[in-house]
């Protein structure tokens, strides 16, 4: 995690029109308010009882602090043969909403493919940010490291502080950038969607986000013009990851979660 105080990415399978600004406006898409069973490409309510469908299965809590908790997105990603079985724990994800103490969901300081600015974490003391966590199995888990760009884009970190259901969860990680924090307007942003009690970083969607970002390098009010030159042009794309690589707030020596 992070603590106040161009690399290659990895894109989505079958990634939409990447030069419409109305996709990556959208980051971080349809994230219900309410637990879910990704089941295959559809969606599936839960009970309050419910957490893993198959006990026997070992899975990994991954929280799902952006994106991933987007059921369009899940399918996006896990959009193989491999995870089109329904009845096959690999077909199955649930996204359990979760509690996580000290932290804040915040947006990171690098571009994805497709030209969102991603969700990260920040350290906030007295904070407690409400995300979800998906419980993958070890190839979900590492098809998902696969989009993330796990290495270039993303380390996973040992999260604590994690509650799910009314229980504590043990090794819980999270995805978070390797570039850090966004600064805007002189600090982090918070997405709009996640509700994060006791932080006081302001919020704002994705379109905001992108508004701070060309009114602090000179580009006017209006960040959809700035987006668009990014999904257009390499130069653009550039100036703005050099813009970011100088307005964040750095990696602390948080535990990184080794994977292979």
């Amino acid at each position: 995690m992070h603590t106040v105080g161009s690399n290659p990415r990895r894109v989505v399978p079958d990634t939409l029109n990447a030069m419409d600004v109305a996709f990556p406006l959208g980051y971080p898409f349809d994230v219900p308010s309410h637990s879910f069973l990704w089941v295959a490409g559809r969606t599936e309510l839960v009970s309050s009882s419910s957490l893993i469908p198959d006990p026997t299965t070992r899975r990994h809590a991954i929280l799902a602090i952006g994106s991933n908790a987007s059921p369009a997105q899940l399918t996006r990603k896990f959009g193989d043969d491999r995870f089109v079985d329904p009845s096959s724990p690999d077909g199955c994800i649930p996204v359990i909403s979760a509690e996580v103490d000290g932290v804040d969901v915040v947006y990171g300081a690098h571009l994805a493919e497709y030209g969102a600015l991603p969700a990260t974490l920040v350290d906030t003391p007295g904070s407690c940010a409400h995300v979800f966590v998906t419980w993958l199995t070890t190839a979900q888990l590492e098809r998902m490291n696969e989009t993330e760009g796990l290495g270039p884009s993303y380390q996973l970190r040992q999260v604590t502080k994690v509650r799910s259901q009314g229980k504590d969860v043990d090794s819980a990680m999270s995805y978070v950038t390797v570039e850090g924090v966004a600064v805007l307007d002189g600090g982090p942003l918070g997405l709009v969607g996640i509700q994060a009690p006791g932080s006081s970083w302001p919020r704002g969607s994705q379109r905001r986000a992108w508004d701070l970002l060309s009114i602090d390098m000179g580009r006017g009010t209006d960040g959809t013009a700035l987006l668009d030159s990014v999904l257009h042009s390499r130069r653009w794309r550039g100036r703005v990851e050099s813009h970011l690589a100088s307005h964040r707030l750095a990696e602390t020596q948080a535990p990184v979660v080794a994977w292979s």
